[in-house]
């Protein structure tokens, strides 16, 4: 009977490997596929749509290889792991019953770094505390919007710290926004954590390696959007990151372990 037990439990080792192997090969020709395709938003809705096409199971393992290799390094995974940011948009895409489907199969698998990226953000208790009895916006959210499409400097400066994601969400994608400015939202302790979400997975702005460094240095950033921006990050900041108290426990455990498991020459 040991015996026995001993190679059910040898098969099944065997069995998972060659699933794993399998999805692998899947995520590297979905993500190749991907990186075909110029547009950011394009890359997203094609994703989502592989993905809900997909066996539960199968869609999992090709996520959690997916966001391995991006943890590692792998430059065609990367970029669909930051698509993984834009959570709303996959669940718009998705359902809601398939991306909860995911999350457990994710969790039974074992792939509990990639679950992160599909997890809702739960309330940020600290900031909502933070921000009783603070000045709300006078003006109706009709016209701080139509004031967002402005290029005017001065009313950047005011309309950065709107709390409404509808107006960061204007202004993200008003031409004249400078990377400084958008510095601004994303390392300011009085940006909500929704519109530090918005930010992380705005197409334009979260490829600049700067924007990313402040979203993660930003204590009110989303566990999950901070956990995953860590792997883009240069070893030199995520070593900093692993010592810097202000940050939740998670995110600076992390950002040891990618040191750890990084070769001291790589970025």
């Amino acid at each position: 009977m040991r015996y026995a037990g001993q190679v059910v439990a040898r098969l099944e080792k065997l069995r998972r490997a060659f699933e794993e192997r399998r999805a692998g090969l899947l995520a590297e020709r979905l993500t190749q596929q991907l990186s075909s395709l110029s547009d950011p938003q394009l890359q997203l809705f094609s994703l989502a749509l592989r993905l809900r096409d997909m066996p539960p199971k199968e869609a999992a393992m090709v996520l959690g290889q997916i966001c391995r290799g991006g943890e590692k390094g792998t430059p065609t995974f990367q970029p669909a792991c930051l698509h993984l940011l834009a959570r709303k948009r996959l669940e718009e895409i998705l359902g809601e019953a398939k991306l909860h489907t995911l999350c457990r199969e994710l969790s039974l698998l074992g792939y509990g770094e990639a679950r992160r990226y599909l997890s809702p953000d739960p309330p940020n208790l600290a900031f909502e505390r933070q921000q009783e009895g603070g000045r709300r916006p006078s003006e109706s959210l009709g016209l701080r919007i139509s004031l967002a499409r402005r290029p005017t400097p001065r009313l950047m400066e005011r309309l950065i710290y709107d709390p409404d994601e509808r107006v960061i969400r204007t202004i993200l994608g008003n031409p004249r926004l400078t990377e400084a400015e958008v510095l601004k939202i994303a390392s300011s302790p009085r940006t909500p954590p929704s519109i530090l979400s918005t930010l992380a997975h705005h197409h334009r702005w979260v490829c600049r390696y700067r924007v990313k460094l402040a979203l993660v240095y930003n204590p009110h950033t989303p566990l999950r959007v901070s956990l995953g921006l860590l792997p883009f990050l240069l070893r030199q900041d995520l070593e900093e990151i692993a010592h810097y108290e202000p940050l939740p426990a998670a995110v600076r455990e992390r950002a040891q372990r990618i040191v750890r498991e990084r070769k001291p020459s790589t970025a």
